[in-house]
């Protein structure tokens, strides 16, 4: 306020000394000061906010990681089969489908004989022969029992149209002169399995010309032929 009436002073000395009439007279009005109040929170009301924040949810922040569960996809895998792995190996060397390969219980025990090689009158996994091979396996396999030699067992078995041939049948062989000398285990598709003098337990094809030439006949165990 009175920085206001300083401010004046040098105006008032001018009107009068040029006569005019001096504004002295006039009485200036200022504007009544205005009071602002501080506001007045009662304890209450904050009381009252205090209890609303405490019970209100928490909003989650943005930043917050929502975890997506994955879609789950629908599809169906095709069932190719469901064989063993030495059904898988006998399919390739029968060159055939697994629905056609022999019992599995048949290719359970020719298998580990894979590769034993061959020894003229031995039965062990150290060297085995032809007969003993068809002997152990047919008797482990499905519990025949055989005879040890081959034309014992040839002339155990009932004769077996070549056409006709089954899975487990025998077929033998001239390797040795005339008479049978050799045998083999029918597996399927053309293949035998049998222990060869220069290839130890191996599959064979009956078109081989080698077999060709000394087959000389099939045989089926007959029925019953089982251990007691």
């Amino acid at each position: 306020m009175l920085s206001g009436c300083a401010a004046l002073s040098p105006f008032l000395q001018r009107s009068r000394s040029s006569g005019a009439t001096p504004l002295a007279t006039v009485s200036p009005r200022f504007l009544a000061p205005i009071a602002v109040d501080k506001p007045v929170v009662s304890e209450e009301y904050v009381s009252k906010s205090v209890r609303s924040t405490l019970t209100s949810p928490a909003v989650p922040a943005v930043s917050q990681t929502v975890q997506v569960q994955p879609a789950q996809l629908s599809y169906s895998t095709p069932q190719i089969e469901t064989a063993t792995a030495v059904q898988l190996k006998y399919a390739v060397l029968l060159d055939t489908e697994v629905e056609q390969l022999p019992s599995s219980a048949l290719l359970e025990q020719i298998d580990p004989w894979m590769g034993v090689p061959y020894r003229s009158g031995g039965s062990s996994r150290s060297g085995i022969d032809c007969s003993a091979f068809t002997m152990q396996v047919l008797e482990q396999c499905c519990g025949y029992k055989l005879p040890r030699t081959s034309k014992q067992q040839h002339a155990f078995c009932q004769p077996a149209a070549i056409a006709s041939l089954s899975s487990g049948d025998l077929l033998f062989y001239a390797t040795r002169g005339r008479g049978v000398s050799h045998v083999g285990i029918y597996l399927g598709n053309g293949k035998f399995a049998h222990a060869s003098v220069s290839n130890g337990v191996t599959v064979s094809d009956l078109s081989d010309p080698y077999y060709q030439k000394r087959f000389i006949s099939a045989g089926r165990i007959p029925v019953g032929s089982t251990r007691q």
